[in-house]
């Protein structure tokens, strides 16, 4: 939670649904939200994590083909993430996902809701190695993939991935990227 929490302290949606608050709060805002994202990803999701020392270093969070959206979390869990989030945030959050699902494809595909890595873990291969290890057993079950990112350098890191930008919604004055990924062809016996 922690770890997913600093990792997106500083991305231009956080900025945007958390305005006015210091990197410190936003990470407390975030804590919240996460662990109710987190929990309900446990129970209806893929939850991937890479770990040094015992810590981990980055977390993957996806919904299976026909798993978009998550079901929602226990109530105590939204009330706390109310609670630490505030009734304006829940508001903008609302209007995030309104829109970008509003653009979400309606054909099957498994849906990466969040990929995070720890500040000081970034940009050394943690990312990638659990976005290689969802996406090869995506491959395996002939599954497509679909996220969203609101930073301009994760796209080029998506396209290595073999993902394309299906559109840009802007939301909150936020540029969002669409982003999917093909089956793999030899797991449709191409």
């Amino acid at each position: 939670m922690d770890l997913l929490a600093r990792a997106f302290r500083d991305n231009p949606l956080n900025l945007a649904v958390l305005a006015g608050r210091d990197g410190d709060a936003r990470v407390r805002a975030n804590a919240a939200g996460m662990r109710a994202t987190l929990a309900s990803a446990l129970v209806h999701g893929h939850v991937l994590a890479a770990r040094s020392g015992g810590r981990p270093r980055a977390v993957l969070i996806a919904a299976p083909p026909a798993g978009w959206p998550l079901p929602l979390p226990p109530l105590h869990l939204r009330l706390l993430t109310l609670a630490g989030q505030g009734l304006a945030a829940a508001r903008r959050w609302r209007e995030v996902f309104h829109a970008l699902a509003a653009e979400h494809p309606t054909a099957s595909h498994a849906y990466l809701c969040t990929l995070g890595v720890a500040p000081e873990h970034q940009r050394r291969g943690a990312g990638r190695a659990l976005l290689e290890a969802w996406l090869a057993e995506l491959d395996r079950d002939g599954a497509r993939a679909y996220l969203e990112t609101d930073r301009a350098e994760n796209v080029p890191f998506y396209r290595r991935a073999g993902f394309r930008v299906v559109g840009e919604t802007p939301v909150l004055g936020v540029r969002v990227w669409r982003m999917e990924r093909p089956a793999a062809p030899s797991a449709l016996g191409e």
